[in-house]
């Protein structure tokens, strides 16, 4: 796409407190807690309470919603989250501050049973990246009798909205290092590569936001990469915390990451088809014939189809599979059964190029923390979690559904295979 380029500008953070007023410092992020909790409030908080937890310290968030990156455009006073915080124009080209090495994650009472665990420490910590950041969690409780619709949509807001006013720091500080992302022309003869970016549009709190936008009002969409990079895309569902892909994992995104190291070497990077996973077959037909046509029209040789959640969003996955490979189009699939936990709800025999990214059925024993941020009783609602979850020594045992990210389809997560 020509004259489309985006410029991240990269301010390290290496330690998070509180303080009088909210600045960066050499590295450190100052927060002001009190202004932070006002301008977060909303009549659905019956409390609102700002925590930090960082890498090493023992501490637990239960149950985590979603982690968000702080950021900001850099040219005006925008936020990078266009269609909540941001205008429209200059997604994805420009220049925005990145607040990298700290994240803002939303816990509080449960919304969905599909939410999850972060731990500091201890070996829950080795399976989620969000380990490794200095955190500002925002617990939100709702007052009683709230909707779970409305009750989801006031925490996601809250997120970005503490997201914004943390990046608002870094308005003036010099950048650390740029991260520069061009879809310059190749120049070059190469396979024409996109990615299938399926994104839920299921309803009963299984939805992504686009540009504001639910996904349930979509159509499938062809998108540059750096828009999503640039926070066009907000998640707002409650799948498997462990496969869940959280507004940070879009903006720092692996795959697109890594299609753009192989862009212009041994593939020509073509950007993203993004395509709502409906629940019903007549919208599932709908979008896959769409999505087909796109690829078609882009005159791709490959498609790479990265999975969030699991059981009804197979089906759109092989559909769309079968209709590509039908066209020549070749299909890699990116998603988690292993032939050891249960096996995927729907297959293909087009579907000859599947890449695992772990088992989230194995069970781990986490020891107790001197801290927990949220509520560690309603383990027993977690994807992953059971009503005996917390042994009597106070440990808690679940399988890695609950741990945020621990399957990240998008190349978040952090197990490896061997070869032995």
């Amino acid at each position: 796409m020509r004259d489309m380029s985006l410029n991240l500008e990269i301010i390290q953070i290496k330690d998070v407190c509180f303080g009088s007023e909210t600045k960066i410092e050499n590295g450190k992020l100052n927060i002001n807690k009190d202004m932070l909790i006002e301008y977060l409030y909303n009549p659905i908080f019956k409390s609102i309470s700002v925590d930090i937890a960082k890498p090493g310290d023992s501490v637990r968030i239960i149950p985590v919603k979603d982690v968000i990156e702080p950021r900001i455009k850099a040219d005006n006073n925008e936020g990078a989250f266009p269609g909540f915080f941001g205008k429209f124009e200059g997604c994805g080209d420009g220049a925005t501050k990145v607040l990298r090495g700290c994240s803002v994650v939303t816990a509080g009472t449960i919304v969905g049973f599909q939410e999850g665990i972060i731990d500091m420490s201890g070996p829950g910590a080795r399976y989620t990246r969000f380990s490794e950041l200095n955190n500002i969690v925002i617990t939100a409780d709702a007052v009683d009798d709230i909707a779970p619709a409305d009750h989801e949509e006031a925490i996601r807001i809250a997120g970005v909205k503490a997201a914004y006013f943390i990046a608002k720091a870094a308005k003036e500080i010099p950048a650390d290092y740029v991260e520069t992302y061009e879809l310059k022309d190749t120049g070059k003869k190469l396979p024409a590569v996109a990615i299938m970016y399926l994104i839920m549009a299921q309803g009963l709190l299984h939805d992504n936001y686009l540009y504001g936008i639910d996904a349930k009002r979509l159509h499938p969409t062809y998108m540059h990469p750096n828009e999503v990079l640039d926070g066009a895309l907000v998640n707002g569902n409650c799948v498997v915390a462990g496969d869940k892909h959280t507004t940070y994992d879009h903006q720092n995104n692996p795959l697109i990451e890594e299609m753009y190291r192989h862009h212009g070497k041994d593939l020509d990077f073509k950007g993203l088809i993004v395509v709502p996973t409906y629940p019903g077959l007549a919208d599932k037909r709908r979008c896959c014939q769409s999505a087909t046509k796109m690829a078609r029209l882009l005159d791709l040789d490959g498609v790479v189809m990265p999975e969030e959640g699991g059981g009804n969003p197979e089906a759109d996955i092989m559909m769309i599979c079968r209709e590509c490979e039908k066209h020549g189009i070749k299909t890699v699939i990116i998603t988690g059964p292993d032939g050891v936990e249960e096996p995927l709800t729907d297959t293909t025999p087009e579907a000859d190029a599947v890449i695992n990214v772990g088992d989230c059925n194995e069970y781990i024993i986490l020891p107790v923390m001197e801290k927990v941020i949220g509520h560690p009783e309603q383990v027993k609602f977690l994807s992953g979690g059971a009503e005996t979850s917390i042994q009597k020594d106070g440990t808690m045992r679940v399988s890695l559904s609950a741990i945020t990210g621990s399957v990240n389809a998008l190349g978040g997560s952090k197990m490896s295979s061997y070869v032995y």
